[in-house]
């Protein structure tokens, strides 16, 4: 690998750049010290300390050593297990619990992941390469300074020790945090040929950072873009979920198209934004999660992606099935289980989809209450996010207005004598075809 080597780490106090282990998840730093107190080094890398320095909220901690996945299995037990088959790396979970959260009354038990990798060699000779030139295995492993050089972009290559306070940087990435630049770590060129997926991350941490893109770094985008049509299907819809999640989804989006990326990379993506006409659900639903991760509230990759194809599933339920004059709810049922391959060509996973069809099959509840099944609907799982569904179609018109506010106004109530007062208009506000006590088998 035709790398220049940096001949020495520069060493800086934390506190001289704002940073100090109280910043740290407390699960990163127990691991961190249990490592050290073994003989073994261990740093916080990446995203965590990248975000602090860039004064932004850092959405997870990752750790990195010189003890080898094996290592580390000693280590930590059975808290931890080996995963990955390009490179291994280490989970190590903990558990704790969540007061502001409840389940069944309850404060919830979460569980919460420290990612440990060891230190990447710069060797290849342990390293499969295809034909493509795209590394397909990574097993083998270095120093930290060659797993320094390893890393994507500079911002993404600073270590930090939260035990004797100091950022280590290999690759002059401090001054890119400084200038707000996103440089590419050697060549840019081989450096997307060995995996195509860089230049998704660069486009969507440029954005969601607000990093202006090195011109290198961004010159060989356009040169190699192609090359992501032969990447593995699993990983690019991994890549869609985090630029789901990143909270700048629609800007992401927009620059999916501006660069020209291959179409089937993204085949959700071709089907509702890059057609003649952008679906508008699909749109508002990227600008709520977008709101809403910015706002530091939780979001569901399950209800983004079920938002987004709703309409592709709702034509179909309605040609196919209402129109015909088909009983409505066996209808809706029908057409989620003839939508399901359309969704696994799309590229959604067969066990998202299962949970998706719950939020669409509530959206038949919501439009045909009935006073025995109005308590039964709010229990399900997916409630939330099917009304938030149902509350997106209300803005553009798909469903009636006062149903609409009278199920809000009953998710609003806590007194159970103000929530049965409120059933008894479910009646007048729906006339006596829609809402009875027991379901009408055709939608009126």
């Amino acid at each position: 690998m035709a790398r220049k080597k940096t001949v020495a780490a520069n060493i800086v106090p934390a506190t001289n750049y704002g940073v100090n282990a109280t910043l740290i998840d407390e699960f990163a730093l127990k691991v961190v010290k249990k490592l050290q107190e073994n003989k073994f080094e261990g740093l916080i890398v990446g995203g965590g300390i990248r975000d602090l320095l860039l004064n932004k909220p850092p959405k997870d901690f990752d750790v990195v050593t010189d003890a080898t996945p094996e290592d580390v299995r000693r280590l930590f037990k059975r808290n931890s297990i080996i995963i990955g088959k390009r490179f291994r790396i280490v989970h190590v979970i903990f558990e704790r619990i969540n007061y502001d959260r409840l389940v069944n009354n309850r404060p919830a038990l979460e569980r919460h992941i420290i990612e440990i990798s060891t230190y990447r060699s710069l060797k290849t000779q342990h390293t499969t390469v295809n034909e493509l030139g795209r590394i397909v295995s990574d097993n083998s492993y270095g120093m930290q300074s060659d797993d320094a050089l390893r890393r994507d972009f500079t911002v993404n290559a600073l270590y930090y020790d939260p035990i004797q306070e100091v950022i280590i940087d290999y690759s002059d990435g401090l001054t890119d945090i400084k200038n707000h630049t996103l440089r590419m770590i050697g060549e840019p060129q081989l450096r997307y040929t060995e995996d195509p997926v860089r230049i998704l991350r660069a486009l969507r941490l440029s954005i969601k950072l607000n990093l202006q893109i090195e011109a290198k770094t961004l010159e060989q985008i356009s040169a190699s873009r192609e090359l992501l049509s032969n990447e593995n299907r699993g990983r690019l819809f991994e890549e869609m979920l985090k630029i789901l999640m990143s909270g700048y989804a629609h800007e992401c989006v927009d620059a999916v198209k501006k660069f020209k990326l291959p179409s089937g990379i993204f085949p959700i993506f071709d089907k509702v934004f890059f057609g003649k006409t952008p679906d508008p659900i699909a749109l508002k639903v990227l600008d709520k999660t977008d709101s809403r991760l910015r706002e530091n509230n939780n979001v569901s990759a399950v209800f983004i992606l079920s938002g987004m194809m709703w309409h592709m599933l709702y034509e179909l339920w309605q040609q196919k099935f209402l129109y015909s004059g088909a009983d409505a709810i066996q209808g809706l049922y029908d057409a989620i289980d003839n939508f399901r391959d359309c969704a696994v060509r799309l590229g959604v996973p067969r066990n998202i989809y299962n949970s998706m069809t719950y939020i669409w099959r509530l959206q038949f509840e919501f439009e045909n209450p009935t006073i025995k099944n109005v308590i039964k609907t709010t229990t399900s799982s997916r409630f939330r996010q099917g009304l938030h569904l149902y509350n997106l179609r209300m803005e553009f018109g798909e469903v009636d207005g006062n149903l609409n506010q009278w199920w809000n106004k009953f998710i609003e109530l806590h007194d159970g004598t103000e929530k049965l007062a409120h059933l008894d208009q479910l009646q007048s506000i729906c006339g006596n075809q829609k809402i009875k006590t027991t379901r009408s088998s055709k939608k009126s």
